[in-house]
């Protein structure tokens, strides 16, 4: 008995879960501020292998302040949080809107949250050439 309770249990689950899923792919902005959220976090990934390729040395500049000048110096490795900042923001936001694809501002939330993911990655990007810039040039 406890054996078909918890399959019930998970096929209520997947069900719930495409739903949420059909909500969202089947607004059409959401599918165009996934496809910005996909191209951003494609440049992001792409300037921090660029970032990395071109170090000779172990040390790498992250953030520099204009009054006090380099305030950040890490291992390179950990340049590759930026695009997994940007990553988990997105999911963060997408599981939100999942939860709440049943509210009745659903369409607004998508423009708040996966336009906010957007921005996020644009200023990611921004974020990112300003490192390229600070230990490059």
């Amino acid at each position: 008995m406890a054996y078909s309770n918890f399959y019930a249990r998970w096929h209520s689950l997947i069900d719930k879960i495409k739903t949420s899923f059909s909500a969202i792919f089947h607004f059409v902005p959401s599918l165009v501020y996934m496809g910005f959220v996909i191209i951003g976090q494609i440049l992001a990934w792409f300037q921090v292998w660029f970032i990395h390729r071109q170090l000779s040395d172990n040390i790498l500049v992250l953030h520099y302040n204009v009054d006090f000048g380099i305030d950040l110096v890490s291992d390179p490795v950990f340049i590759y949080l930026y695009p997994l900042l940007g990553l988990s923001v997105f999911f963060l936001n997408f599981i939100i809107l999942a939860i709440f694809h049943k509210d009745k501002h659903f369409k607004i939330l998508v423009h708040y949250l996966l336009g906010a993911a957007a921005v996020f990655g644009l200023f990611l990007s921004i974020a990112l050439l300003a490192v390229f810039l600070i230990n490059f040039r």
